[in-house]
């Protein structure tokens, strides 16, 4: 359904508005939470490749970028379960 007709069954615009909004921003900030991710699996990936150099430095990197792996994927599941209450929240107004 579309804005305006939302608009038309009477829902109220600012309402629908605001909800729009958070949607757009939950689903930015779950875009920027995916790229994060991405990155740290990338460093980790690269770091285990790399040759032992300093072996407690390397373990303790290690641990810092699987404990950032962590709360971001933390983050995503919290940002996924918002956009769709979001998403169900506007729908509901649609209705």
């Amino acid at each position: 359904m579309t804005y305006s007709q939302r608009l038309s069954d009477g829902a109220n615009s600012s309402d629908i508005i605001y909800l729009e909004h958070q949607i757009g921003t939950t689903k930015e900030e779950l875009r920027i939470a995916l790229q994060k991710q991405e990155t740290y699996k990338r460093e980790l990936s690269e770091l285990k490749s790399t040759p032992i150099g300093n072996a407690s430095e390397d373990s303790s990197e290690e641990q810092i970028l699987m404990e950032k792996a962590s709360q971001t994927q933390d983050l995503i599941e919290t940002l996924s379960a918002q956009l769709g209450q979001l998403q169900e929240a506007l729908a509901k107004l649609g209705d």
